[in-house]
């Protein structure tokens, strides 16, 4: 992991956080400022002098003269001409930064990068009114930031007026790896669009949850930087954290301008705002109950079934009882801890596929698609998912097309039944849709409280133990017979048998076991029959791929 010049690896150290002894009630009224941001926008005046080399604590409050006085003050941009003598002979405070117009021998005993001459082409006069007006910017942008919070806006407002701070821009990750928010500018700006890409994101956010070198910046409490093999770009990163625990991620993505290392601790004062408003956002979601994934969960729950409530209240989101709808159901083929959350794998998808709504729902993902406003059909929407499906380890079931929002619980209940029979009966398929398995489904349901012996036909059991004992096939010429609806020449040419070879093996299945064949009850019992007992062999076989 490589550092630039002026930045620091973080595999050697960090960058330095705002000092905790700065009173909160000093915060509130101004600014305080770093002596790396200071001399950083005195560049012309002191071009030689490196920021880096000077504290990066916002521990600095307005200039003012030092006089004669006995002390150093503390917390301040001091300028004079010459230093005291009566000032003490000691080292100076780290949070003091002192710019001096003439040396003097007082000079000789203080060995400290807080000293900075300046040069004699400038005046302290003039030098004191520049350090003003970089207080009095950082000053507009604190108080933009404090005017927004009172006001209630959003993190992206934060975000746009703090762009000018840092030239470059700053986005809002949640440790789930959704996007909370980004900078106007990337919508504004085409070569940007890469860093809310979703399936940039996605496949970003795949490799980053197995790094362990990654995993292990999550527990960092002060500013750190990213490398660029993880996004393409560097990236300034501030943690925060909820009752101790990693909750988002605050980058400054270095896109347009170079990152320095004056910047961290000001991306640590702006994710103080941040993390005000995640707060005041989580409080007000925790009180609210209306969204559009909360009524489907309601309407799955049954805790919302009247129906004309529910179509009021799914028509403020754009979802009419005129729409077609489905539903899919979709659950992780292998336990593992270190894939991608559910909340995450809910908004990419909700990314993927227009007019959906993603949300967890016990162990599984329920997706309820809006077909009308996906302007696509069944066949296509699961064609363009199962790739993300089968690379995500997803097993789905999808339910029917339906109309209406009368019957989006039942739409639910088709979809996890797809997934079930379908992992139980086929489970090397990725997608398992309800038409495909319903057959199946209706055979499952007629063995559900009795044993399959006890429900198909005894008549065929009794011909399938005569056929074990015989090594006959008659099970499988009445089969055929029924299948081909009763038209002997065609089952004849099915087993690759002569005419009179068939006509001979079903008297022969007549004398065994008596049917009917022109009770339609009987012979669709006898295919149902059949159909059971495919379903119980095929239990006995299933064979699990992953």
């Amino acid at each position: 992991m490589q550092a630039a010049e002026g930045l620091i690896d973080t595999r050697d150290s960090v960058f330095s956080k705002p000092d905790p002894d700065i009173s909160k009630e000093m915060k509130g009224f101004f600014m305080l400022l770093s002596a790396q941001i200071v001399v950083k926008n005195l560049a012309d005046f002191f071009p030689d002098t490196e920021p880096e080399s000077l504290p990066a604590t916002l521990t600095l409050g307005r200039p003012l003269f030092l006089g004669s006085q006995d002390t150093w003050p503390a917390g301040h941009v001091c300028l004079c001409e010459s230093l005291p003598e009566t000032l003490p002979r000691q080292a100076l405070p780290e949070n003091t930064l002192v710019f001096f117009h003439r040396e003097t021998n007082f000079l000789r005993v203080l060995h400290s990068a807080n000293l900075i001459r300046i040069p004699d082409s400038a005046s302290v006069t003039g030098l004191f009114n520049k350090i003003q007006e970089i207080f009095d910017r950082y000053d507009r942008w604190d108080e933009q930031l404090k005017d927004l919070l009172r006001k209630g806006n959003n993190l992206t407002s934060m975000l746009d007026c703090s762009f000018p701070v840092f030239g470059n821009p700053v986005l809002v990750q949640a440790s789930d790896f959704s996007l909370l928010a980004h900078s106007s500018v990337i919508d504004e700006n085409a070569a940007l669009h890469h860093l809310i890409d979703p399936a940039v994101g996605f496949d970003t956010a795949s490799a980053e949850k197995l790094d362990p070198e990654y995993r292990e910046l999550q527990n960092k409490k002060e500013p750190f930087l990213m490398p660029s093999y993880y996004t393409g770009s560097r990236q300034l990163c501030v943690n925060l954290f909820e009752h101790g625990v990693f909750s988002c991620r605050v980058m400054l993505s270095e896109e347009l301008t170079p990152l320095s290392s004056e910047q961290a601790a000001l991306l640590a004062h702006l994710s103080e705002y941040l993390q005000a408003v995640l707060q005041r956002n989580e409080e007000a979601r925790s009180g609210s109950g209306h969204s559009l994934g909360k009524i489907l969960e309601d309407i799955i729950m049954e805790r919302l079934t009247d129906y004309t409530a529910i179509d009021n209240q799914l028509s403020e989101y754009g979802w009419f009882s005129s729409h077609y709808y489905c539903c899919l159901s979709l659950t992780r083929s292998v336990d593992n801890e270190e894939g991608l959350s559910g909340n995450y794998l809910c908004r990419y998808l909700e990314e993927m596929v227009k007019g959906s709504c993603a949300f967890p729902y016990g162990d599984d993902i329920l997706v309820f698609v809006n077909l009308s406003r996906h302007d696509r059909t069944m066949d296509q929407l699961l064609t363009a998912l199962t790739p993300f499906l089968r690379d995500s380890l997803l097993k789905t079931g999808a339910s029917s097309s339906i109309q209406g929002t009368i019957d989006l619980r039942y739409s639910y209940l088709q979809a996890r039944t797809a997934q079930e029979i379908g992992n139980k009966y086929e489970n090397y398929r990725w997608v398992h849709r309800f038409e495909d398995v319903s057959l199946t489904y209706l055979c499952d349901c007629c063995i559900r409280d009795m044993p399959s012996h006890m429900v198909v036909s005894q008549k065929l059991l009794t011909l399938r133990r005569y056929d074990e004992k015989h090594h006959s096939d008659y099970c499988e010429t009445l089969r055929t017979y029924l299948e081909s609806e009763k038209n002997a020449v065609q089952s004849a040419r099915k087993l690759f048998i002569h005419r009179s070879t068939f006509l001979y093996r079903l008297e022969r299945i007549q004398e065994i076991v008596p049917i009917d064949f022109n009770n339609e009850d009987e012979l669709f019992y006898l295919l149902l029959s059949f159909r059971i007992l495919d379903l119980k062999d095929k239990e006995m076989t299933q064979v699990t791929y992953i």
